[in-house]
């Protein structure tokens, strides 16, 4: 075992073959990455047309710049597993896979730079890459929901609590609540300032109960403050409103928009105040999970893309078969995740299965063709 591991030969056919994957890889997630670019970037010039705000071609550039990176994370993994398709396709090409297979180097070997490289990738990806992605992705976020829908995110969440927006034809009203009970629709310790539509200050509400209904807040114990007026208390008070607990619980920040060294307390103060964070949770693991999903690719592209043959059709069918797998898996991998998000499934284990079964599959089909002699 020490002669395989530490044969000089073999150190320098790894060297050889990460180098033959990293180009494979940069190429593609290029290619990929423009033609993405090039859709954002055509769809922005559409919706920016009628905007007066954006008069410029830089700024539309900029933008679908910020847009495109919430898809990077999309793309790392179909571009790991056409690489290694890419790569051992080229091999089997020049012949050089059915040289290296007739020293005796196994499908593992030799696939062993290409995980290396993926698991790097995976760790630089949510370490390095993820919180500058983040950001870009959040910035995009604030500026399309300014230019586009006219408004910001009416709910922000932060250690003095949860914040609110709710406007009218008549005001504008800033609701602070301490906690919410989603189960009653019950939010605690709330105040509510109103404003007109030129910010004019109106009043204050105070209330240590509030509970959100079909369009009205419901408060008992009610102390209103006014301007340059007496302190009015009221037993049972009501006042419209336009938000529901769906359309508060939807305004949270994207998890893809939250880094990932920061999601975990986001998480904690949405359980603190009694949101859920499902949504926020699967993401964080499912992040965590990349390098197992891109090991998982590598080895099921590899295990069939190292069988290619001189002869077309058999080549064509093993393509073909991988990937109708990798469809399985990713349609399996959607309804996982599905299920984990509406909590019919643990959290950890919807995170968690997608990558294990990608790798069990990987794994299964390399010592398949192993042994078919």
């Amino acid at each position: 075992m020490k002669k395989i591991f530490f044969n000089p030969s073999l150190q320098k056919l790894d060297l050889y073959l990460l180098k033959k994957f990293s180009k494979n890889f940069l190429m593609f997630f290029l290619i990929f990455a423009s033609i993405i670019f090039l859709i954002e970037f055509i769809e922005l010039l559409r919706r920016t047309s009628e905007n007066s705000s954006i008069e410029s071609i830089p700024d539309v550039l900029y933008l679908a710049t910020l847009k495109m990176s919430g898809s990077i994370v999309h793309i790392i993994p179909f571009v790991v597993f056409v690489a290694t398709m890419y790569t051992c396709w080229g091999l089997n090409k020049n012949r050089e896979m059915v040289i290296i297979q007739n020293t005796g180097v196994n499908t593992f070997k030799i696939l062993y730079p290409f995980v290396c490289f993926s698991l790097l990738l995976g760790m630089f990806y949510i370490f390095l890459f993820n919180p500058f992605l983040s950001y870009a992705t959040n910035s995009y976020e604030k500026i399309e929901q300014q230019l586009f829908r006219g408004k910001l995110s009416e709910t922000t969440i932060n250690k003095s609590g949860v914040w609110l927006r709710q406007g009218s034809k008549e005001n504008k009203i800033v609701i602070r609540a301490s906690s919410f009970s989603s189960n009653e629709s019950l939010f605690e310790n709330v105040t509510f300032y109103i404003f007109t539509k030129r910010n004019y200050f109106v009043e204050r509400i105070d209330t240590k109960k509030a509970k959100l209904k079909e369009n009205y807040w419901h408060m008992n114990d009610v102390i209103i403050n006014r301007p340059n007026k007496k302190v009015v208390n009221i037993d049972e008070y009501t006042l419209s409103t336009n938000l529901t607990i769906e359309k508060i619980e939807n305004s949270f920040l994207d998890p893809e928009s939250i880094s990932i060294l920061r999601l975990p307390s986001f998480i904690e103060l949405l359980e603190q105040s009694g949101f859920s964070s499902t949504k926020h949770t699967l993401y964080l693991y499912k992040t965590y999970c990349l390098p197992l999903f891109l090991i998982g690719l590598v080895w099921l592209a590899g295990a069939f893309a190292t069988k290619f043959t001189q002869n077309k059709k058999e080549s064509v069918l093993l393509l073909l078969f991988c990937g109708v797998f990798v469809f399985v898996i990713y349609i399996l991998s959607e309804y996982i995740y599905s299920l984990g998000i509406a909590d019919k499934m643990p959290t950890i284990v919807a995170s968690v299965s997608p990558s294990i079964i990608t790798i069990m599959i990987g794994v299964y089909f390399i010592l398949h063709f192993e042994n078919v002699k």
